[in-house]
């Protein structure tokens, strides 16, 4: 993406590699985010509806209130983005919990249904076959289990109930284990000379 468009691109890297919803995308100030400890703070829902239009509530289950790591790719372009903001008030840093990351170039808080079209306009015209924000989730949660993260902790940064749900949606993801499984067991019953 463009360099002017750093607001929407940091908040299409959100999405990927923390695996939020688009309603907490939409709900997380600058506030939730912690560069010392280089977490994002997970503590609301920005949603839309045509009759209450857009509105603010808590986020989806009691287990959706979480602390997700942030890694090295999206920890770079967060410092970015926040000088981004720091060029229109010099008082950013004073008032963090007014402004939310998904902003337009004014600043304002993005309509919650705005990313959605960022990210379908960005596929097409770079010819990538369409993938949800909520696909960008699925896609998170993916990655962590190929890569052998322990599934409680997936369920955890996914803010799901427990690890069945996980598993019910993910398991297919998870690597072959059986080989570990056999090796495990032969080093158990191996004689040692």
């Amino acid at each position: 993406m463009p360099e002017e468009s750093i607001n929407y691109h940091v908040c299409l890297k959100v999405l990927l590699f923390t695996g939020v919803r688009i309603g907490e995308m939409n709900g997380l100030r600058w506030s939730d985010i912690d560069f010392e400890k280089r977490l994002v703070h997970v503590k609301r829902n920005k949603q839309y509806s045509p009759k209450l239009g857009v509105y603010e509530k808590e986020p989806k289950t009691k287990n959706s209130v979480r602390d997700i790591p942030i890694p090295s790719a999206l920890y770079e372009a967060l410092i970015e983005y926040r000088e981004w903001f720091r060029v229109a008030d010099n008082h950013f840093d004073e008032k963090l919990d007014e402004y939310y990351l998904a902003a337009g170039v004014d600043r304002q808080p993005l309509h919650p249904l705005t990313l959605r079209t960022v990210l379908t306009r960005f596929e097409t015209r770079n010819g990538f076959k369409h993938v949800s924000c909520h696909g960008l989730r699925h896609t998170y949660c993916s990655l962590l289990l190929a890569q052998s993260v322990p599934i409680q902790t997936v369920s955890k940064y996914m803010g799901h109930a427990d690890s069945t749900t996980t598993l019910k949606v993910y398991s297919h993801f998870i690597p072959d284990t059986q080989e570990k499984v056999i090796d495990a067991l032969d080093s158990i019953t191996k004689k040692k000379p």
